[in-house]
């Protein structure tokens, strides 16, 4: 009986111990009391802080195209990229009958936005759109895009002399080859 109450004093005085710190702190916040308008005029209104990044976070389909038209890179990469990007948009957007793809304006159109979801995948004014907002290949020639099916589209590049359908044209199947 005599171990319990000790035990029961020396919790008690460790509660009342814990207890003087946080009464000296209120003591010492109230004591202060509001600044003064002297006081209160040398500290700003609005805290200065690092100034908040206004930058572009690429999307998906941006990372993808990464180095687009880069002359160290074969041409056919290029289509190969906007073959992903493609990709990319079929596997999310599976609605075929609000916007169907005819051709490189339709496409171009649903990447920026004009789909179903309502969702960017390039933005205006990615090096991929021409002023016109078309597909263009590293020539400056709008991509030919033929569906097929779709989900299934032909990329046509018309290579270096420009023209659609010559001997140096670059051409990306669905297949991937």
């Amino acid at each position: 009986m005599k171990i319990n109450r000790r035990l029961f004093v020396l919790g008690l005085i460790l509660a009342l111990a814990s207890l003087v710190p946080l009464a000296w702190m209120f003591l010492i916040v109230t004591s202060k009391g509001p600044p003064s308008p002297r006081e209160a005029s040398r500290e700003p209104a609005i805290p200065d802080g690092p100034p908040i990044p206004t930058s572009h976070i690429p999307t998906a389909s941006e990372r993808l195209l990464e180095g687009y038209a880069d002359p160290s890179t074969p041409p056919i990469e290029d289509l190969k990229k906007v073959q992903r990007v493609v990709a990319g948009y079929f596997s999310v957007v599976k609605d075929a009958s609000r916007f169907p793809i005819g051709g490189n304006a339709d496409l171009a159109a649903a990447l920026r936005g004009e789909n179903p979801n309502r969702e960017t995948y390039l933005p205006e004014g990615h090096p991929v759109f021409s002023k016109d907002g078309l597909l263009i290949d590293r020539w400056g020639s709008p991509l030919v895009v033929h569906p097929e099916a779709w989900t299934q589209l032909e990329l046509r590049s018309a290579g270096p002399d420009k023209i659609a359908y010559t001997s140096d044209d670059l051409v990306m199947k669905p297949s991937g080859k």
